[in-house]
């Protein structure tokens, strides 16, 4: 005789089939976030400090737990149109269901503990990477429109081998002999695996922000003060280094670029295999020029000028410059028409009144963006005579078309 199941045995055979749903869709649910997380790589830049190595990790971990919320929505979206679409024919209501303490607190407190683990992990990757390195190497980086400059300074330790006194100027060599140090500037950021650096930036003008993709690493360049930011190279190579902060119609050339012929242009970190290698192939070279400068004016402004951002904003095909908020300065010695313009009997007058005085006159067709670089050391954008001198010689020299 066949007799009926009982509804007890009916209840404990669906809620095993229940149980293997929801083990099934959990393991689901961590796999998919597993898998969405190995994405990392491909979503963010090759990491280049040992500091893009936390962030990479923490990012990791968050899209993990972002891509099994993801899995875990669109599952539940998914059985409902499924399991719960009117059938054809019914037009009947639902049940009416009011309320589930159990779900809310399930929906509340796991959340809640999620967002309370990430705070902490994130707090301390937040303070491993604020840690400034006791053995740093300092640079300071100034930014205005539309250029980063990178200062470097020398003391008497860190002379090329073999330096001949004889032959550096006699201020320089007080200086050195003073116990001080002497500085020079570069366009690009320099520095070896390995070795920490920290920057000293500020600003001239409006606000910049100071970003190293590569690095992960960046920090709002704030006017009246001096931000700072630190980190590790663990990968040779060359790194972007991009403004992040709008700051006006030539912001897009203060980030590192490649020109038609594969030069580097505009900011860049470049970081060497080691430090006998920066020094030689970018140190102990760029402070020679410090230490035996050229005797002639032109090659002497031509090396000066690089030492300020103009760049950012001119065409100089001399020196690959591409900027195009300023006059182009390719046969700028040859526009005499200028002088009617301006009242001044030579073309050097001329040319000393626009770094001096850049406001004075604008040539047609700009505005007046460039800042005006003073004869003052304590003023800033410090321009000495010398100097001025120097690069009004060299652009006496561009008289081409």
């Amino acid at each position: 005789m066949n007799l009926p199941k009982s509804s007890h045995n009916q209840t404990q055979g669906s809620a095993g089939i229940s149980l293997v749903w929801v083990i099934a869709g959990g393991v689901i649910i961590v796999v998919g976030g597993f898998l969405i997380s190995l994405l990392t790589p491909a979503i963010l830049p090759r990491a280049g400090s040992a500091q893009s190595v936390l962030i990479d990790n923490l990012f990791q971990v968050m899209l993990f737990i972002s891509g099994a919320i993801f899995i875990l929505v669109e599952g539940l979206l998914l059985l409902s149109v499924l399991r719960y679409r009117a059938r054809k024919g019914d037009r009947g209501d639902g049940p009416p269901i009011y309320g589930n303490a159990t779900l809310e607190l399930v929906w509340t407190l796991i959340p809640a503990i999620i967002v309370a683990v990430l705070s902490i992990y994130s707090f301390v990757v937040w303070s491993q990477i604020e840690t400034r390195p006791d053995n740093a190497q300092e640079v300071g980086v100034v930014g205005q429109r539309f250029a980063w400059t990178f200062n470097y300074e020398a003391t008497t330790d860190d002379l090329p081998p073999n330096v001949d006194m004889s032959r550096v100027p006699e201020d320089i060599a007080a200086t050195l002999n003073n116990g001080e140090a002497i500085s020079f500037s570069y366009p690009q950021l320099h520095t070896w695996v390995n070795q920490p650096v920290t920057v000293s930036m500020e600003t001239q003008d409006v606000i910049h922000s100071f970003w190293i993709p590569g690095m992960r690493m960046k920090q709002d360049v704030l006017s009246g003060r001096v931000t700072t930011m630190s980190f590790t190279p663990i990968e040779s190579g060359v790194f972007r280094i991009v403004c992040a902060e709008l700051c006006g119609g030539g912001h897009g050339e203060m980030a590192g670029r490649v020109t038609e012929d594969g030069d580097l242009a505009g900011a860049w970190l470049i970081v060497h295999a080691s430090e006998q290698e920066y020094l030689e192939q970018f140190y102990y070279p760029e402070l020679e020029k410090i230490l035996y400068p050229p005797e002639d004016p032109v090659l002497l402004g031509r090396q000066e000028i690089q030492n300020y951002p103009c760049s950012g904003c001119h065409t100089l095909s001399d020196l690959g410059w591409t900027g195009t908020t300023g006059p182009i300065l390719d046969g700028v010695a040859s526009r005499t028409a200028r002088l009617d313009a301006t009242g001044f009997a030579t073309m050097s007058e001329y040319l000393h009144d626009s770094i001096r005085q850049p406001g004075a006159y604008l040539v047609p067709g700009f505005n007046n963006l460039m800042l005006q670089f003073n004869p003052e050391p304590d003023h800033a954008n410090y321009m000495p005579d010398s100097d001025l001198d120097a690069i009004v010689a060299y652009l006496l020299t561009q008289t081409g078309n």
